[in-house]
């Protein structure tokens, strides 16, 4: 395996791991999880963790495709695109591990915990009771681990994609 190619995905490793310590922060601040929804501050959480992700994720496929200019001398657009491909394949099969983690080893209550929470917060709405528990299932589909961890893996790779054909067109090299 070339230099480039383990700084690639070693790149996607450390990006899905500060997308985790970022939610695990986020959570401990109440920001995100139960707690953010009872204290209504999930939509700040939310905001912050969405942004950063994509922030952590562009900077990772920047700084790998700098890396291969340097090592190079001379970046193609192709280089450009693969180097970023290799960051945003890594990125979202390191999430997908870090998701697994989370709701199955850190806090494998999360969903439940979230289920109490939100029937909570729902009956004090006034709603029909076919409603709130069609609220309830549809909530607790999308936390699920296995939504999540889709949700990790396709997010991370369509943003991945779509950041390296920008910066690839941007930073491959300058014809003489």
């Amino acid at each position: 395996m070339s230099k480039q190619t383990v700084y690639s995905v070693t790149s996607g490793f450390l990006i899905a791991l500060a997308g985790t310590l970022l939610m695990l922060t986020l959570l401990s601040l109440h920001l995100v999880g139960p707690e953010s929804v009872k204290n209504d501050k999930l939509m700040i959480g939310g905001t912050i963790l969405f942004i950063s992700l994509y922030v952590f994720l562009l900077f990772g496929i920047y700084s790998s495709m700098v890396y291969a200019k340097k090592i190079a001398q001379k970046l193609t657009f192709k280089k450009a695109f693969i180097t970023g491909l290799i960051v945003s394949f890594a990125t979202a099969f390191f999430s997908v591990l870090f998701t697994l983690l989370f709701y199955e080893i850190i806090y494998p209550n999360y969903n439940a915990d979230m289920t109490v929470i939100l029937t909570e917060k729902l009956s004090n709405q006034n709603l029909r009771e076919a409603e709130m528990i069609e609220k309830i299932n549809e909530q607790t589909k999308y936390y699920s681990t296995a939504m999540q961890a889709q949700f990790s893996f396709v997010g991370n790779l369509i943003t991945g994609i779509a950041f390296s054909l920008l910066l690839s067109l941007f930073l491959k090299s300058k014809k003489n």
